[in-house]
């Protein structure tokens, strides 16, 4: 054989016998106004670090927390403007799936578990939202109990009456309801809740006791109320355009991480509630209120009555009932007993 032949021989074979280039990993890019050093921000990461491993290096996600790519409702319009590829979110998260809005009903849920319970049944519905909207629901969880952290404190509805209190001005379900049960609600951003705190424009936070910390709420208030007005939840969702563009195997682990952290989640803020509740909070100063037999009843009772009210602004009342009828299912095998 010629030197000239063989040497084309020699690297032809070697061409077929060497790996495949390997392709460029796919970077996702993923928001969320979770602020950086929360358990919530460490647990995002290592949901990334997890994609990235699980993957092989092929989907990497690049995640801009403590709302440096803005609010939840400026990361949608930055998601539509191909800005970014997805978030986890909250309010966010009821945009995208109205079937939400039945779970952020005053006095609906007497404990966490059944908050969980709830969300659980909602899933496929929520999931079919999503994909109507152009996303791909990666699943919901309960982050935890609303509460209330104030200046002073409530014993009875009379005294909650008298207070004004911060909302989260994206939190429409907080908005609506507040001026509904009487009380005085102060919408603003989050950024300056704080400082809406320290000017006496408020004299309090309707605030998870996880948010509170995150933010540093829960060196301003005085007192705690442990009485939990609503829950909150949070999600992870992506683009279908960039999740669909994923390998099938890609887009299965992903799937698969995302089931894994929202069981670290939930893990830690179970936790977390009750190490703050349980005895953290106190060291900052803040004291816990033990909640008059008085002031559930007669919250739990007109929440009920707003609720019948206000039924067609809360929600879809056939979705309410059904959920209604859910939870009296639940409740025969799983009585009330704490948060």
């Amino acid at each position: 054989m010629r030197p000239a032949v063989a040497l084309l021989a020699l690297t032809l074979s070697l061409c077929v016998l060497a790996p495949a280039a390997r392709a460029e990993p796919i970077t996702l890019r993923v928001a969320t106004i979770a602020p950086h050093g929360t358990a919530w921000e460490r647990e995002f990461a290592a949901w990334a670090r997890d994609i990235e491993a699980g993957t092989g290096g092929a989907v990497r996600i690049k995640l801009y927390a403590s709302a440096v790519a803005g609010d939840e409702f400026t990361v949608l319009d930055r998601i539509k403007r191909d800005q970014l590829d997805g978030a986890i979110g909250s309010e966010s998260c009821v945009r995208l799936g109205p079937a939400l809005r039945v779970t952020r009903i005053f006095g609906l849920f007497q404990n966490r578990d059944e908050s969980v319970y709830v969300l659980g049944r909602l899933e496929r519905t929520v999931e079919a939202e999503f994909l109507h909207a152009g996303f791909i629901f990666l699943g919901d969880l309960t982050l935890g109990p609303e509460m209330l952290f104030t200046r002073t404190p409530v014993h009875s509805m009379a005294d909650l009456r008298k207070m004004r209190l911060w909302v989260w001005d994206a939190d429409n379900a907080l908005r609506t309801q507040g001026p509904a049960l009487g009380l005085q609600v102060v919408p603003t951003s989050l950024d300056t809740a704080a400082r809406t705190y320290d000017d006496r424009a408020v004299d309090g936070f309707i605030a998870m006791p996880t948010a509170a910390l995150a933010f540093q709420w829960s060196t301003q208030a005085h007192y705690l109320e442990n009485l939990a007005l609503s829950y909150r939840n949070g999600c992870a969702f992506f683009t279908s355009r960039s999740f669909d563009a994923l390998p099938i195997d890609a887009q299965r682990y992903i799937r698969s991480a995302a089931a894994k952290l929202r069981v670290r989640l939930d893990d830690v803020g179970r936790r977390q509630d009750d190490a703050l509740i349980g005895g953290l909070f106190a060291r900052q100063g803040l004291k816990t209120v033990p909640v008059s037999n008085e002031l559930r009843v007669d919250f739990f009772r007109e929440s009920r009555d707003m609720r019948a009210r206000l039924a067609a602004q809360l929600a879809d009342p056939k979705l309410l009932e059904q959920v209604l009828s859910w939870l009296a299912d639940y409740r025969v095998e799983h009585p009330p007993s704490g948060r």
